[in-house]
Order: structure tokens, then C-alpha cells, then sequence
């Protein structure tokens, strides 16, 4: 459960140590906040714009940008992980100290998401209904999947006090070192899941970004023009 402060210390001394400040501490506070935040709408960019930001994307997921294609739309999302700890430190023995975590704070989302649609469309058209279509799509994607993941990341979150433990600091030992490690072990732990997560969002949205499927969609308008 508990990682080294000190490889020189024995297991049975170190699994003694740890028992004895896990029955003197109390569990971390835990706060989890998430948001979506608030979908703007851009119509003021033209084609070069466009190409540039989606064949960046497509670079990004290790795919091919087909140099034929003239996107009409894009959305762009940053998400945001926030990680913070604050850390306490005790005696519980002679020459050794008990370094964990007092608070923890977490904050997943999104941050200024957008959807761009070709400024030469002309609203109400049928490229410009299906542009804002598809790029909601997108997004709507953005929120279902944020929605499926945040209840295993806040049990994620909930379960890291029983996932990383303290750490026991030996005499001469630098205490902010060790504070920082601690730190860094519990963010680490939360920041591979949330990667993981990441990946499977964006091989969703490329599904909807095949070349198959904007044919399609200018074949809709194709039919709806000639009629």
C-alpha cells in the first residue's frame, strides 16, 4: 500500500511504521470538481484556417489529413487536469516521521470549447446545416464521454489515499523531497488514468472523421441542391 522513504529500511520495520501512522492520522479531505465549460461558436474563419487546425488534429491521432479534403468545420476542445495536495508530516517513533496527505483536490473538464464553421457558408444552407451538425456531433461526444468517466475517476480520486499510502521519513532525510515525491506518486497514479481516458475520446471522434463520412455528407448536399 505504502511506498519507501528509505530503501535502507527493512520491510518489517517499514510495514510497522506505516500500520502505526495510518492509526494515528485521518484520511485525506477529498474535493472533486468537473466542468464542461461554456461552447463557443466561431463563424469568422476561412479555409486555410481550417485545413491547418484539422490537419494538425489528425497529426495528433497519427492519421493521414487526405490532402483532397476542404473541411467546412472544426471543433476544438482543451480539456484541463488539475492536481492538488496539501501534505502533513508527524512522528511516530523515534528518528522516524510520517509524511501524508491532509487534502486533496481534483478538477477535470473542459476549457473554452469551440466549434469553427467556414465563414462563406451561407446560413441555412445545406453545407452550413450539416457543418454545424457534424461539429456538434463532436461535441456532444466531448460530454457523453466526460459523463461516462467521471464516476470512475471520482472513484479513482476516492481510492488513492488506499492506492498510495504515506511515506516514512528517516532521520536526516530531506522532509520536502520526500513530500514532493509523495505528491508526485499520487498525481502520477490519477494523470495515467485520465491519459488513457484522453486517447479513448479521441479515437471516438475520429470515427466521425473518416473520408467515407464526409462524402457522404456532400452527397447529401449534392442530391438536396439538385432537388
Amino acid at each position: 500500500m505504502c511506498s519507501l522513504g528509505n530503501t535502507a529500511l527493512a520491510i518489517d520495520d517499514l510495514e510497522k511504521y506505516e500500520k502505526e501512522c495510518l492509526s494515528i492520522i485521518e484520511k485525506p479531505s477529498i474535493q472533486i470538481t468537473a466542468a464542461y465549460g461554456n461552447l463557443m461558436y466561431d463563424f469568422s474563419k476561412d479555409r486555410d484556417f481550417l485545413k491547418n487546425e484539422t490537419e494538425i488534429k489528425f497529426k495528433e491521432n497519427g492519421l493521414r489529413f487526405p490532402v483532397e479534403f476542404e473541411p467546412i468545420g472544426l471543433t476544438k476542445v482543451r480539456d484541463t487536469f488539475n492536481f492538488n495536495m496539501t501534505v502533513g508530516q508527524i512522528e511516530i517513533s523515534r528518528n522516524y516521521e510520517c509524511v501524508f496527505p491532509k487534502t486533496i483536490t481534483v478538477h477535470l473538464g473542459y476549457v473554452s470549447p469551440t466549434i469553427y464553421i467556414l465563414k462563406d457558408l451561407k446560413k441555412q444552407s445545406c453545407l452550413y446545416e450539416v457543418a454545424l451538425r457534424h461539429e456538434k456531433t463532436h461535441m456532444q461526444i466531448y460530454i457523453e464521454a466526460l459523463d461516462y468517466f467521471l464516476p470512475e475517476f471520482k472513484k479513482e480520486v476516492n481510492n488513492l489515499f488506499e492506492t498510495v499510502g504515506v511515506k516514512i521519513l528517516q532521520s536526516g532525510q530531506n522532509g520536502k523531497l520526500v513530500a514532493k515525491e509523495l505528491n508526485t506518486e499520487y498525481v502520477n497514479t490519477l494523470k495515467n488514468k485520465v491519459d488513457i481516458w484522453r486517447k479513448d475520446v479521441e479515437k471516438e471522434q475520429v470515427k466521425l472523421d473518416t473520408p467515407e463520412h464526409y462524402l457522404l455528407e456532400s452527397k447529401l448536399c449534392a442530391q438536396f441542391d439538385e432537388d
